[in-house]
């Protein structure tokens, strides 16, 4: 999103938005970041809505690139995976900060949002089910589709609870803590070859 004055609108957009809440930004303040007139952003947008759902429709579009069937199954690929989700989220962070305001305001933010958690689910599923076909975890058919929730919860939702317990850190520290909670909540299904490999992958996201 970079080059014309729309895309220029839509990041600044999205990084006031990340950093105040859609709430808390006016058009006004996104017209002073990009440098331009209120009148010129009401030209490409004439409402904030108009902003949301331009970035809603990158979002969705970018999502699409992360919840794909694996070619492959091992932890290596589910690491790069993990790492493309916690860059998605991110991203566009104020989604997930403001689901239910946003929801409230823009109902097509709830609809979009509820499809991705429930592809997000089926892609965590998925990767279980191949992880535990090579013989990298041990999980019961039964159990998988709850863990598969599970990890889908942590990844949307952790950063949340941290905010509600009074523990939230920066967007960055924010990934890191996820990161290393969703490999740390597949460790007792990992078989005991791969224990080592798991807690090495999720070393690498100490803050």
């Amino acid at each position: 999103m970079k080059g014309n004055t729309r895309n220029r609108i839509l990041v600044a957009s999205l990084l006031l938005f990340n950093e105040h809440g859609e709430p808390g930004t006016t058009t006004n303040e996104i017209a002073d970041e990009v440098d331009i007139s209120p009148g010129n952003l009401h030209y490409h947008f004439p409402k904030k809505q108009q902003i949301v759902e331009a970035l809603l429709d990158e979002f969705r579009a970018d999502a699409r690139r992360i919840l794909v069937t694996p070619d492959s199954a091992s932890l290596d690929d589910y690491w790069v995976f993990l790492h493309f989700l916690l860059e998605l989220t991110a991203a566009y962070r104020f989604l997930f900060r403001d689901l239910e305001t946003l929801s409230e305001s823009y109902p097509s933010v709830g609809r979009v949002l509820g499809h991705f958690s429930k592809g997000l689910a089926a892609t965590f599923e998925i990767y279980l089910r191949r992880l535990s076909a090579s013989g990298v975890l041990e999980l019961e058919d039964r159990e998988t589709p709850l863990v598969a929730r599970n990890l889908a919860v942590i990844a949307l939702f952790s950063p949340r609870f941290e905010r509600l317990t009074g523990t939230s850190a920066s967007a960055d520290d924010e990934a890191l803590q996820v990161a290393s909670s969703i490999l740390t909540a597949m460790r007792p299904f990992a078989v005991r070859q791969s224990v080592a490999l798991l807690d090495e992958l999720a070393s690498r996201y100490e803050a």
